[in-house]
């Protein structure tokens, strides 16, 4: 009796395109879900009912939330069968966090021109709480931050020294990092509209000079625009 060969070799060729189209869910899939603005609750849910390879070392941990990936999407990363985390981002409401709503910010560190590096990292955290209508999108309290874009020390023949920082994010109630600017309208796609001089950010009043170097003291309070629309969840009613 002869025995066909062919149903055999038909399954070893088709197996591995089988496998290729099982997607195996990475950081880089997770970025582009919360870049595509899909809700929390919806990113979790995918996480839970995919295969995944994720990466996390110190390096990626820090370009997730650089990325506004919310800490709750992160533990469900770390542990897909985690029930707490996914009920603690699930909404009653979703509210659209507009372009250009005002933020007020409080400087949380000393910063001088003297001692700041370009690239530092400067803390800073909201004032008070962003409401849209009656629900807080942004707590008071929240984590914001900014990033040293140039520092200059004083020079010589009385020459001052400069300082600018790049307003980063603050984040939202449901863990999200929302982008922020300097100025009440967009500047078209440079980054005029993030980077100010701390001077100009601060005011006049915020500003002490020491020998010619600018500093900036903790307690300084800035003025913060949202810099883009976004979907937020809340627990509001």
């Amino acid at each position: 009796m002869k025995i066909s060969l062919l149903p055999l070799l038909l399954a070893i060729i088709t197996a591995p395109a089988l496998l290729a189209q099982e997607t195996v869910l990475t950081n880089n899939e997770v970025i582009d879900m919360v870049k595509a603005h899909l809700a929390p609750s919806l990113i979790i849910s995918q996480i839970q009912g995919s295969k995944a390879n994720f990466d996390f070392s110190t390096a990626e941990l820090i370009r997730l939330s650089k990325e506004g990936v919310p800490e709750t999407v992160i533990a469900v990363m770390r542990n897909p069968k985690a029930t707490t985390a996914m009920a603690a981002v699930a909404p009653t409401r979703t509210v659209k966090l507009g372009d250009g709503e005002k933020v007020r910010l409080i400087q949380m560190e000393d910063i001088s021109s003297s001692t700041a590096n370009q690239g530092d990292r400067v803390q800073l955290a909201v004032a008070e709480d962003l409401k849209v209508g009656d629900v807080v999108v942004v707590a008071k309290g929240a984590t914001a931050a900014g990033t040293i874009s140039e520092a200059k020390k004083k020079g010589m023949l009385g020459k001052g020294g400069k300082l600018t920082m790049t307003l980063d994010f603050v984040k939202a109630v449901d863990g999200q990092n929302i982008r922020i600017r300097a100025t009440s309208g967009r500047e078209g796609d440079d980054k005029l509209g993030k980077t100010v001089a701390i001077a100009i950010l601060a005011g006049p009043f915020a500003l002490l000079v020491k020998g010619k170097d600018v500093a900036s003291t903790k307690g300084t309070e800035y003025t913060a625009y949202i810099d883009e629309a976004k979907d937020i969840a809340t627990t509001g009613k």
